[in-house]
């Protein structure tokens, strides 16, 4: 393109990793002006995370790349634990479960994850990307975010209402609005081999948690490996680089096959979070919020979840949806898991890289212990130990409507039958959007999301029916069948029928017969209504939005303006 001195744009964002991509996906989706810039050439071309998860992959189907990305995934692999190399399996996670329509572990490579990404964007007119560009100042007033950027043509001065720091655990923007990291740096040291063209045809993550040297051994797609290697104190990076080090380490799991190197470096863990995700107009995503130690596998996911949390937020405000003060909930619904997923990260931590021969033999007797107690033994065989996200406070609204526990938390999602028998996920009907989605016939009426037609039925009030237009709410109704009784049912109320057989049918959605479940666009369930409290539900969700129910089909109703501060 050809530069000017100055741009503007809805939203700047600060780094063009996973999370910065991601974020940009999802604004171009929703039309919004924004600018991408990067201090690199390019996308990374050397790997870097090689574990994708399955809500990761979720977001991708939300911005429409699901398909583009898992040509280059190897989905459903899991871990097993060894006492040593050629040493004796322990324990195994091999998770079948896919709630969220996706396995809950997927090896990937980070180039093409990114290329996918980067590519996905031409598809947004709204969206400019520009690498090579430099973020040297950033300042903000009531009036929006300045940015200094130095590119190829020189400085350029960037104007945007909202700035979001996506760059990585040395985040400039961090630095600028004055965030600190908290927690802890660790002194073990990890050695990072990556190679291609494999010749092991084994497909599950191999950790040998031997206390005089663990190491971690990842399938990749495309015949691709991840060999981790804790290093011992006095082991130096130049020693352990050596070409004839890395075959002498590789040779107990190799022997004497040669090795194609592709990567290797040295790096120290983390387990940090800032102090702060938000200062005004500015926001922290990614590893410039927070930074995991690898061992779970969730660095990478946690700044995609970041990325879709944050990203439908902005827009809505942008689109004069919501209210500006809707945004703290960013950091309200983010922080916590993104906490729990670092605990976990850590725990595991004790169980692959155990510091003695005691500790490790305590491991592995409670894990050939617990293979004994089916429900323990599967607790872990199906990875049901990772936290699952939940969040107790945000732009969600508890009920007692809710039996099954669903607000706060991300909707299952199943495969259903639409009306000319195609069989397609929940979400590619739900839309990326609010939607409702109501558990069987008796719930599409009198909930006060009947339509404009309906309105004078005595149990519809206006009030929510003007909250949802204006979240330009999609209704969808889950049947057991779509006879014509059915189709005719759901076309008078205005829902979009879909089949889903009870035996299908998740236990949490089961438990809310008769119910509407209200999703946001990332997901997550921002309430669950009934007959006799859906007008209640849409003033208190209104108010967490920012909006004044009284003015509801307005677009200007909002309670709360920008802050600058």
């Amino acid at each position: 393109m050809t530069q000017s001195t100055s741009l503007a744009a809805a939203v700047l964002v600060v780094g063009a990793g996973p999370t910065g991509l991601t974020l940009a996906n999802v604004l171009g989706r929703q039309g919004i002006d924004t600018i991408l810039i990067d201090r690199k050439a390019s996308t990374v071309a050397e790997p870097r995370a090689v574990s994708i998860d399955d809500e990761s992959l979720r977001t991708m189907q939300a911005i429409g790349l699901v398909e583009a990305v898992m040509r280059d995934v190897v989905p459903g692999y899991g871990v097993h634990y060894l006492t040593r190399p050629g040493g004796r399996c322990f324990a195994k996670v091999e998770p079948t479960a896919s709630e969220y329509g996706y396995p809950r572990r997927n090896a990937f490579r980070q180039p093409l994850f990114e290329a996918a990404l980067r590519e996905g964007l031409a598809r947004h007119a709204s969206v400019r990307v520009l690498f090579g560009h430099t973020l040297e100042a950033l300042s903000q007033d009531e009036d929006g975010a300045h940015a200094v950027v130095q590119g190829p043509g020189g400085p350029l001065r960037i104007d945007a209402a909202y700035v979001v720091g996506t760059d990585g655990g040395r985040s400039f923007v961090r630095q600028s609005i004055g965030a600190t990291l908290a927690g802890s740096s660790f002194n073990a040291r990890w050695l990072v081999v990556d190679t291609e063209n494999d010749d092991d045809p084994f497909w599950q993550t191999r950790a040998y948690c031997d206390p005089s040297r663990p190491v971690v051994d990842v399938p990749g797609p495309n015949r691709t490996r991840r060999f981790e290697f804790l290093l011992k104190p006095g082991e130096t990076d130049e020693e352990v680089l050596r070409p004839e080090r890395l075959a002498e380490l590789l040779r107990p799991f190799r022997g004497n096959r040669p090795a194609e190197v592709v990567r290797k470096t040295v790096y120290t863990f983390h387990a940090r979070v800032a102090d702060r995700w938000r200062a005004g107009r500015v926001f922290l995503a990614g590893d410039a919020a927070h930074l995991t130690p690898p061992y779970a596998g969730q660095g990478m996911n946690s700044g995609v979840r970041d990325a879709h949390n944050l990203g439908w937020k902005l827009a809505a405000v942008l689109r004069n949806r919501i209210a500006p003060a809707a945004l703290d909930s960013y950091e309200t619904e983010r922080r916590d898991h993104a906490w729990a997923l670092i605990r976990l990260a850590l725990n595991l931590g004790v169980v692959m890289a155990p510091r003695s021969r005691l500790s490790a033999w305590a491991c592995a007797a409670f894990f050939r212990a617990t293979a004994l107690v089916p429900p323990v033994r599967d607790y872990f065989l199906q990875m049901k130990f990772k936290p699952k996200p939940r969040f107790h406070d945000g732009l969600l609204v508890a009920s007692a409507a809710d039996t099954a526990g669903l607000v706060g938390t991300m909707l299952p999602q199943p495969k259903v039958r639409t009306a000319d028998g195609t069989e397609l996920p929940l979400d590619e009907i739900t839309g990326d959007g609010f939607a409702h989605v109501a558990i069987g016939a008796a719930a599409m009426t009198g909930t006060g999301v009947d339509t404009d037609a309906d309105a004078d039925t005595a149990d519809t009030a206006g009030g929510g029916r003007a909250l949802w237009r204006r979240l330009e709410t999609r209704r969808v109704v889950l049947l057991p069948r779509l006879d014509d009784q059915a189709l005719r049912l759901a076309a008078r109320h205005g829902y979009v029928p879909v089949a889903l057989a009870p035996e299908a049918t998740p236990k949490t959605l089961r438990a809310l017969a008769g119910k509407v479940v209200v999703v946001r666009p990332d997901r997550y369930v921002a309430g669950v209504f009934g007959h006799d409290d859906a007008e209640a539900l849409a003033a208190a969700l209104g108010r967490r939005l920012g909006i004044d129910m009284a003015r509801a089909g307005a677009a200007p109703a909002l309670v709360a303006t920008a802050r600058a501060a």
